[in-house]
Parts: structure tokens; sequence; C-alpha cells
């Protein structure tokens, strides 16, 4: 149904229309603008409110809840002044107070009301009410009377329509109006599906729709409440339909959470797992070739102004100059330097405390600097989400300017960009596409006759019936001042009318669809849901179709249509198998491969792992991950160690705890700054003793021992027969013309360090005495626990006195290692990979192995789907 010069509008729209034709158009302020500024009116309100107790404890939630009060108010009729209810006049008071505040939906309708009479020559000649006059809540026909009685016409569109005569659909439309309930017979024209799940449900409307006649399908609409039909579009486009093209508001979408972050990285103690988030949106307020760069630092040493972070910007700045000088030869240092300062606003991070908020001025510019990107970023292409994010962040700084105060709590901002995003923004790359089969989002929306109608989500609670706060003496005061609200069961009727226009307005066939599950929750029933089951009851076969039928049965008729199911042919999943068969070429990757103890380690645990992650180099799907708790103590041990312990003689013992306790604190937030968050309080605290203790421990060590430094973190390649070797040691020191390496591990056990070293299984040991020689001496190791300042090393270590009885000394452990590495390694050039983690993996082990099979071997593994000893199934 069209017409030529007319709009379908709803309440906003009536009341934006008129507003321009009498010149009273204005900025329209967010909700959250509002509540900021009429949360500075409460409180200049003054003292002895009746709010001021939930005031103190959460002035946003206050504000909100009590402006709601006010708007409802205003609706009914007043005119913000004291009516002899102690409550109504505190806000009678809060409307004097303070600045003006911005105008809603109601202000705006009332204004209207007061200007209609005095400003003749409307061009709106006819209002059409797609809804009864009679269940228009009081403000807007309020409205309707003043427009009429300046010569607007007013009329009513029914838009309902009797579906055939006998059928089922016009059975429950004579019985919803009032009429004898008869018996449904089940011939397709009402039915209710209901499904296990939304995937399934979506599987039968979508086959519905697909067998249905070209022609029918011009006249379905499909009714989402929810607003969102990407599950059924997934279903239709997968038959060759097009898609609905709705999607649900959310507040999530990528773009959006720049405006979050922003003050989230502002906050002190600084946590880089939030500048992580920000930097590895889809997309970031810095280039992405340069946020990768950042994010990779912040995995390496999670903080600002570690070694790893400087390196990232050194080598940012680099690029740039690279790239302006080849656009901009002149003008190069000067664009670098710009675009640099700009990047790095985005990682001025960790500057404000929480409890004492953000200097109003700070926080304004925070949310400037997001708009102005997102604008940047949108470059006149009206991208909705960036031009959303830009909204989102001009309303946060209009909103706190009308807190007035010069700063803002953590908790009151969070509020309020909470609020403002809570609209949030529907999926920009979910559109509608060219098809006969129309979406609406709500019943309302359903205002003409439709031959068939989908009601998509046919699920509780639906639209809710806000609760009235004024007890009986409030509402005759008001009454008293000429206030008439809306009374709840007014409320409750006009809702409920609204549903029943849906069926009212069905001419041919109606399906309800109700998935018992909507993605991981439960459903609840819908309120027309109850209306229905009384007519419901002693219906015959197809007024209620579960969906899981089609699973089961070849043929199954649904309102009218036979979906009908073919049996298709099925393949069982590949099997996972303990021996594997690689190309003859694969030999090949291995030439000229350099073993660590890590890769050595990863060879003996399992043959197929160590071929997939070493020599082919697969790694799991985590581009940027911050270490955890033990991982991050430990890289601050191993830093201050190496300040602390260049080559030379070690330091004096007076003041070794001092600067060690000094180091901890520097680097603490440039390398390790997650460990400054609240959870990780009590092992911060112990490691602030624990640590700086082990490292004077450790110099203590080396100076009773009499050894000198000769480096640390040092780089080093060896080779043993034919297994060529490479690492990194933690601290090579010496005495005479003997080495030794030290490892330090920041452990919670020592108990796995013993065993290796007692049964002889310390690779990592064997592997440093490969590759630690000093002036053609060969070095043994030992393990230097930091927890628990201990020294753990095999016979012959000038490292201890009290060294563990080994079965083996590190020679024969190496010559185990080169061993079984050329065996591993034989097996593999022969065109064979044995995966670990089977039962039979023990018959296609090589012979003559040392190292024995490992218990765990898939324990820590993350390739468990590709050998397939774990295989979901489906």
């Amino acid at each position: 149904m069209g017409a030529i010069d007319a709009a379908v509008e709803g309440p906003a729209g009536l009341v934006s229309t008129l507003e321009a034709q009498l010149g009273l158009l204005g900025p329209v302020a967010s909700r959250a603008v509002r509540i900021a500024s009429y949360l500075a009116k409460l409180r200049a309100a003054g003292d002895g409110r009746f709010w001021v107790a939930s005031f103190e404890k959460d002035p946003w939630s206050t504000a909100s809840t009590l402006l709601q009060w006010r708007d409802d108010l205003i609706a009914a009729g007043w005119h913000g002044k004291p009516v002899g209810a102690r409550r109504i006049d505190d806000l009678a008071a809060a409307e004097d107070a303070g600045t003006t505040l911005p105008l809603g939906l109601a202000d705006r309708a009332v204004r209207l009301l007061n200007a209609l009479p005095s400003r003749p020559g409307l061009r709106v000649k006819r209002l059409t009410l797609a809804e009864p006059r009679a269940l228009l809540p009081p403000l807007w026909r309020r409205l309707l009377d003043t427009l009429e009685a300046g010569g607007v016409s007013v009329d009513q569109h029914d838009g309902c329509v009797a579906a055939a005569e006998g059928s089922d659909l016009g059975k429950v439309q004579r019985a919803l109006s009032g009429e004898e309930r008869e018996r449904l017979t089940g011939d397709g024209t009402f039915v209710v599906v209901k499904a296990d799940t939304e995937l399934m449900a979506a599987e039968v409307i979508a086959d519905w729709l697909a067998v249905s006649p070209a022609d029918e399908r011009a006249g379905t609409v499909v009714l989402a409440p929810d607003g969102d039909t990407a599950l059924l579009d997934h279903a239709l486009r997968a038959r060759g339909l097009p898609a609905l093209g709705l999607s649900a508001a959310s507040p999530w979408r990528g773009a959006l959470q720049v405006l979050p972050l922003a003050f989230a990285v502002a906050w002190q103690p600084f946590d880089p797992r939030v500048l992580l988030n920000l930097l590895m949106l889809h997309r970031p307020p810095i280039s992405r070739w340069a946020a990768r760069r950042l994010t990779r630092a912040l995995s390496k040493e999670p903080g600002i102004g570690g070694a790893a972070w400087l390196d990232a910007w050194a080598g940012i700045e680099a690029r740039l100059i690279e790239m302006y000088a080849e656009i901009e030869p002149k003008d190069a240092r000067k664009k670098v330097d710009a675009v640099l300062a700009e990047w790095r606003t985005w990682t001025d991070v960790g500057r404000f405390d929480r409890s004492l908020g953000i200097p109003t001025v700070e926080a304004q510019a925070i949310a400037g600097r997001v708009a102005a990107w997102a604008m940047r970023a949108d470059a006149g292409r009206n991208d909705r989400l960036l031009l959303a994010v830009a909204a989102a962040a001009g309303a946060v700084v209009d909103a706190i300017n009308r807190l007035e105060q010069e700063a803002v709590p953590a908790l009151l901002l969070e509020r309020i960009v909470s609020q403002v995003l809570s609209e949030g923004v529907v999926n920009p790359d979910h559109v509608s596409e060219a098809g006969s089969v129309r979406a609406v989002r709500s019943p309302g929306a359903l205002w003409s006759a439709a031959s068939r109608v989908i009601w998509w989500g046919f699920v509780g609670p639906g639209e809710r019936v806000s609760r009235d706060p004024w007890d009986r003496a409030e509402v005759e005061a008001l009454e008293a001042a000429g206030v008439a609200l809306e009374s709840s069961a007014d409320a409750a009727r006009r809702i409920g009318a609204g549903y029943t226009r849906v069926l009212q307005r069905s001419a041919e066939r109606l399906i309800f669809v109700r998935p018992a599950l909507s993605r991981d929750e439960q459903t609840t029933v819908h309120p027309l849901a109850h209306e229905l089951k009384p007519i419901l009851e002693g219906a015959g076969e197809g007024v209620v179709f579960k969906a899981e039928r089609v699973l089961r049965e070849p043929d199954a008729a649904l309102a009218g249509r036979l979906l009908t199911r073919h049996s298709a042919e099925t393949k069982d999943p590949p099997v996972g198998a303990a021996k594997w068969d690689v190309p003859a070429g694969a030999a090949g990757l291995m030439e000229g491969r350099r073993e660590s103890a890590t890769s050595l380690r990863r060879l003996f645990n399992c043959h197929f792992g160590w071929f997939a992650q070493e020599v082919l180099g697969l790694r799991p799907g985590r581009f940027a991950e911050i270490p955890g708790p033990d991982q991050l103590f430990g890289n601050l041990a191993h830093e201050i160690a190496r300040r602390l312990l260049p080559p030379g003689p070690p330091p004096p013992m007076d003041g070794v705890r001092a600067a060690a306790t000094e180091l901890f604190e520097m680097l603490l937030p440039q390398i390790a700054a997650p460990l400054l968050q609240p959870e990780y309080a009590g092992e911060l605290s112990a490691a602030r003793e624990l640590v700086p203790a082990a490292l004077e421990s450790l110099v203590g060590l080396l100076h009773k021992r009499e050894l000198e430094v000769v480096g640390s973190e040092l780089e080093r390649e060896g080779s043993y027969r034919d297994l060529a070797l490479q690492g990194r040691l933690d601290l090579l020191v010496r005495r005479g013309p003997q080495v030794a390496v030290l490892d330090l591990k920041w452990t919670r056990s020592e108990r796995r360090y013993l065993e290796e070293i007692a049964d002889g299984s310390a690779v990592q040991l064997a592997v440093y005495r490969a590759i630690s020689a000093d002036d053609g001496a060969k070095g043994t190791g030992g393990y230097f626990l930091l927890r628990q300042r201990r020294i753990l090393a095999g016979d012959g270590s000038i490292l201890t006195d009290h060294p563990i009885e080994a079965e083996r000394a590190d020679t024969e452990t190496l010559d185990m290692v080169a061993g079984d590495w050329k065996r591993w390694r034989d097996l593999a050039s022969s065109g064979v990979l044995v995966a670990a983690g089977f039962d039979d993996a023990a018959d296609h082990r090589p012979d003559g192995l040392e190292f024995q099979a490992p218990k765990e071997p898939c324990r820590f593994c993350d390739l468990t789907s590709l050998c397939r000893v774990q295989v979901e199934t489906i």
C-alpha cells in the first residue's frame, strides 16, 4: 500500500514533522546527555531530597531512574510544579535547579501542544491512525485532539482482514475477538512451529519458503521482534533465496570499542591487555602495520618503555620515514613527526587514578580524539559504524560538560560511555537483498494486511509494562493538579492489542516460530501465547509442528507445503593413526636445521608434533597473548640479573638487594605491567621480597664459589656429532679454566628439575654442555631456582659442593640426545612420522631409543585436532 505525498511515521517521526513545519527544530540530545544534565540538576537541588541516599551510592542510576519518572509525569500533563506530595515536589525543585534540561520526546510533544493553537498553516492535512485512538497513551491523544482542533483530519486505518470462513486462522481471529472458540483442524492456515534450537527453526522456515511458489513469497512478511534475522538469512542464502537483512543493534561492534578502550587505557595501574585489545581491533586507531608491531612488543614484554616497546617504535619511525621520503621528500620529517605524535597519544597510558577520576578537560580530550579519528577514517564515505563512533564520542563530550564537575570519577565515566553505546549499531555488512519477502522489526510495523505472516522468534518476555512508582496519595495529588497518568492496566491493554492485531492483519496464513533455546539461553513464553493456549486445546494434527520431524521423516507437511528430505551418502571422517606418511621431499626441509633444548624436548615427546611445529613452523592461531604471572616474574628476574651482572667479577654484596629492588620497580611497568593489576596483588607483594632476595642469593653464590661472569643472555651455537645446536644461555660463569651455565627458573616446585638431573634426562643441561664452550672449555650446567634460592646441579659442577647424584653424566645424556635425535630424524627422512598420542604408537617407534615414551604426550599439545587424537563429533 502506498500513497503520494504521505509518510508512515511513529510518534517520534510525527513530532519531528510538526516541529519542522512550525519552525521548532533543534538539536536532539541523546539519553546519556539528558541523564548527565539531570544528574547535575539533582545535585543542585540540595540536600534533604528523597533521592539523597541512593544518589550518594550511584548518582548515574539514580538520575536515570528519576529522569524516566520525570518524563512520564511530563507526558501525563505535569508542568514541573509542586502538587503537595513530597517526592513530586522534590522533583519540582530539581526542575528549577541548575541549567536547563535538554528536551526529551515528551517535552517536545508538550511544546507542540502549546504552539499549535497559535501557529496556523500546517501542511499536514490528514492523519490516519494505524492503532485504535482509544488505546494510545494520554499524551498522544491530547496531541491528536489539538491537531483536530486546528483543522487536521484524523481517521482510523483498520488494516484488519478476515481469513477464509472455516479456516483455522479465521477461527483464531474470531476467538481473540471474543467469539466462541472452535476446534482447530490443522488446515495449515495457523501453525505454531516449535524447535529445540533457533538453528533448527531457521532450517525449517527456510525450507518452507523455498518450496513456496514465487507469487506466495511476494505476499509474505517476516516479523522479527528482536530485530535479528542473521541465522534465518544464513539458511535462506543456502537455498538460493535473498537475505532479509535485519540485524540487532549491538554496542560491541568493533569500531565502537575504540571509545571505551581509549578511556580504559588511561587508568592506573596500566593494563597491557586493554591496550592489546585496542590495537587488535579490526580498525585500530593507528595503521594496522604499526599496531601489529606494538602488539608483538606487548606480547613479548607487556608494558610501556621496555626494550621491545622502544624497538617497535623505532621500527615504526623508520618505516614512516621511508614511506614519506617517497611521497613528500621535502616535508618527510615534519610529516613523520606529526604522525608519530598523533599515534603516541593512543599509547599515552596509565595517567589517572581511578579513585580521583579524570579531569573533565582530559576526559573530553580523549573523547574528542576518538571522534576525530572516526571522522578521518570515514573520509566522507558515510560509514554508519564510524559515524556512530563519532556521534557517541560527541555525546560523551556533551554529557561530561553537563555534569558540571572538575573531574569525572571512573565509575561515572564508565556509566556515561556505556549509556552512550547502549543503543549500539546494526551490522553494516548485513544488508537486505532484493527479494519478495519483507521483514519488519515490531508488531506495530505490520500496519496493513499481509497475505502470509511468519512471526520469527515468538518468545517472551515481549514489551514490558513499566511499574508505576507512585502511591495512592501521590496519584490523587497529581490528578488534582490535572495530571492523568497511563495506568499499568491501560499500558498492558495497549501492548496486548498490538500483538493480537498481527493475527487480525494476517489474511491467509500465519506461522509462529518458537525455539526452546535462543543461542545458549532457554526462552520464555510470549504473552500472546498465554492467550492462544486455550484456543490450541484439542487442536488437530498440524497445528503444532515440531521442527525436528524433518530430521527423521522423508516428507513432513507444514502450513500447506510438503518439506521433502532426500537421503545423502555420508562418509566417516578421517580417523587418527599413529603412523603418518609424508612426501619424500619433506626430508629436504630438515637440512641445515639447528635444534634447541625446546625443540629436542618436543621431538622426544612427539615425533609428529616436532615435525609440524619445528620443521613446518605450524603455530596456534593466537597472534598476540599476554604471558601469565609466573612467566612475567621469571622475565623480570632474568632482566634484573642481566643488568646486575655485567661481565667480570660479581658486584659487591653491599647494596645488591637495594639495587635489585630498584630495578624491580623500574622494570615492572615496562615489561610486566599486568602484575600491577589488583588480582595479582598477593603474588606481587610476595615477589617484591622474593625476587631481590633471590638475586642477592645468586650474587652470594657467585662470591662463595669464586665465580666470574662471562656474560648473560648469550646466543650460542655448537654441535655434537652430527647434531647442530643453538640456544640462549641465561648466565655463563667461569672459575679459572672451568665454565658453567646457570639457567634461572621461576617455578613453584623443584621436583621436576630434581628428577631430571637425578635420572640423567636433563636435555637442557646436556645442550648447554655442547654450546657453552668458552676458550675451548666445555661447561656443565645447573638450575638456579629463584623462588627457592637453591642451586641444582650434577656431579662435577663448579656451581655447588652438594651435587645431585645422577644416574649418568652430562656427556652420557648428550650421547643419548644425539642418538635419539638421529633415529627420529632418519625415520622422518624415510617418510614416516609417529604421533605419540595413540595406543599403538609404541609399535612404530624406532629401535634403540634411550628416552622412554612420554606418559601424557598430548597434555600440553595444540595439534590434537590435526593428528586426530581428539576430534569433536558432530
